[in-house]
């Protein structure tokens, strides 16, 4: 058992990660809205309330903004509610940039934020602990070609770095905290590997890359894409801190037809394959159906789609667990979504929502690496200018991992604010805070942290 300390403030210099880019062309996307035929591997960007110009470089518009200030976290290596914590005061920087590109039949968005987060004092680490210092970062590409009015072709790539869908770059990148020009995409797929809040989390690289080509007829449309995600985990060699890297393959068709200007139905069946990289060697293969309603409409207030079907696996092991796990199936209702909504110029919602199978990547009490796995994940998001000098955002996210074939049920919540003053032209105070915690019915597994922030944010 370890006792609560609060450590002196010190600190930390950040170089800011490369960042990189993309987006569809308009008639694909308008402000960055997906293609309707390209959805499953493109969400949803938010725009912001006010306008602001940014920095004209060639054909480029690029939008840079920087969070300088100090971070104090009462949790910093999100340790179990069973054990005392350790508290922690540090810095926490993050550079924001985007940058776009219309050049008529290609057009691109570059984009990129890194949150970090430094305790210099708070020490070293015990066996099995979580490194109380976090780097989060988002960085890729959109890019769209259409060479005739009927036919189109979209590809990205990203890059994530994360603990969990809570400790994420997703905040900055969407403007919930601290305001930028244009808000970068959203996640192209919210959370492939089901990544949950947990007690002593290992940091992971998850990278995603794809493109569709869409053919339209008349008023109807078909697509075919294709997408790759592989993580790759910080690896500790702790006996306590066991992950497995792994890869997952998409391949998704897509048929629908446009209702009217703003709406349009699609039916979508996709194959998954899924393969961890470990000794005993798990795979996955299966497939999923869904069916839903979306609007590409640039002039709604609403933008996105929401789908719902049924999705199934299959798993195969070979090696230790192969007498528990192999053949094992399992199927569910799945359900999605990823919607914008514009009330006002000032005014933005933004909302992410899944329901999928999977396997864990990490082992932890009660659910050994392989077990399979359905989660839910949900994040909301708002921002709001109140004058052209104050403006507040809001959040809220929830999680819910079911282990299937044993007794484990974790549900973790997230709710945070930020709060956002002009001090002078392009330089504005910055307040945040941030609550998360997951409850689990297995032991020291549970945990609670909150994290208060306080900077200056600059944009040119």
């Amino acid at each position: 058992m370890r006792g609560i300390r609060i450590d002196p403030f010190g600190w930390a210099v950040l170089v800011a990660a490369a960042l990189i880019v993309g987006i569809v062309p308009r008639s694909f996307a308008a402000d960055g809205v997906t293609n309707p035929a390209a959805a499953p591997f493109e969400s949803t960007s938010v725009q912001p309330g006010p306008f602001r110009p940014g920095l004209a470089i060639g054909g480029w518009m690029v939008y840079p903004s920087i969070f300088l200030g100090a971070v104090f976290d009462d949790n910093v290596r999100q340790s179990a509610n069973d054990i005392e914590h350790t508290s922690g005061l540090g810095v926490r920087v993050a550079p924001d940039l985007i940058a776009t590109y219309d050049g008529g039949i290609h057009q691109t968005t570059l984009y990129g934020v890194v949150d970090a987060r430094f305790f210099p004092g708070v020490g070293t680490r015990l066996p099995g602990e979580a490194d109380a210092n976090s780097v989060a970062a988002t960085a890729g590409f959109r890019h769209g070609y259409q060479p005739l009015p009927d036919l189109g072709v979209s590809i990205y790539g990203d890059y994530t770095r994360q603990t969990d869908i809570f400790n994420s770059a997703l905040n900055f990148n969407n403007s919930a905290i601290g305001p930028t020009p244009s808000s970068s995409p959203a996640p192209i797929i919210l959370n492939p590997f089901g990544m949950t809040p947990t007690v002593n989390p290992v940091a992971s690289n998850q990278f995603t890359g794809g493109g569709a080509v869409t053919k339209t007829v008349g008023q109807g449309f078909v697509s075919l894409g294709g997408a790759v995600a592989h993580i790759a985990f910080d690896h500790t060699n702790s006996p306590f801190q066991i992950a497995e890297d792994g890869t997952i393959y998409f391949v998704t068709g897509r048929f629908g037809y446009n209702v009217t200007p703003a709406l349009y139905v699609f039916a979508e069946p996709s194959g998954i394959f899924q393969h961890v990289n470990n000794s005993t060697t798990v795979d996955t293969s299966g497939y999923r159906v869904v069916g839903g309603i979306g609007s590409a409409d640039p002039n709604s207030l609403f933008r996105g789609e929401i789908w719902g079907g049924y999705q199934a696996q299959h798993e195969d092991v070979t090696g230790l667990n192969s007498a528990l796990l192999n053949g094992l199936n399992t199927n569910s209702g799945v359900f999605g979504a990823s919607l914008a909504y514009y009330p006002t110029r000032y005014w933005t919602v933004m909302a992410l929502a899944q329901e999928s199978l999977g396997v864990t990547m990490i082992s932890s009490a009660g659910a050994p690496v392989g077990t399979p796995t359905r989660t839910i994940t949900a994040i909301l998001q708002t921002t709001y200018h109140l004058s052209l000098i104050w403006s507040v955002g809001a959040r809220a996210g929830y999680t819910r991992a079911e282990y299937i074939g044993t007794a484990r049920l974790d549900n973790g919540w997230m709710a945070g604010a930020s709060f956002n003053y002009e001090v002078w032209r392009n330089l504005l105070l910055t307040l945040d805070y941030q609550h998360s915690s997951v409850h689990s019915n297995f032991a020291f597994s549970s945990f609670e942290a909150n994290i208060y922030s306080a900077g200056l944010t600059y944009q040119y």
